[in-house]
């Protein structure tokens, strides 16, 4: 199983979160971290999410972050370069 997969598996749950503003990605990255939840996955259904993303993964460097409702080869790259971890696709 990969790094990624176990992680997930360890924590037992991954949060769906919809970020309309990347300011709010670090004090959500904040509580997720302190409520034993080191993981997301921020929807690509706003512009915010590959900012967000970076931000989360910026300062939460060992948090298991990654995108959804991934559509496109672009949202795929963008998401990859701002950090994440795991892609979903509808």
């Amino acid at each position: 199983m990969n790094a990624v997969l176990e992680q997930i598996s360890k924590i037992g749950i991954v949060p769906v979160v919809k970020i309309d503003n990347a300011a709010d990605a670090l004090p959500l990255a904040k509580a997720l971290c302190a409520g034993g939840l080191p993981c997301a996955e921020v929807t690509f259904r706003t512009s915010a999410a590959a900012e967000a993303i970076k931000i989360m993964t910026d300062n939460f460097p060992s948090m298991c972050v990654g995108a959804g409702t991934v559509l496109n080869a672009e949202q795929v790259d963008a998401a990859v370069a701002a950090g994440a971890k795991f892609i979903v696709s509808p």
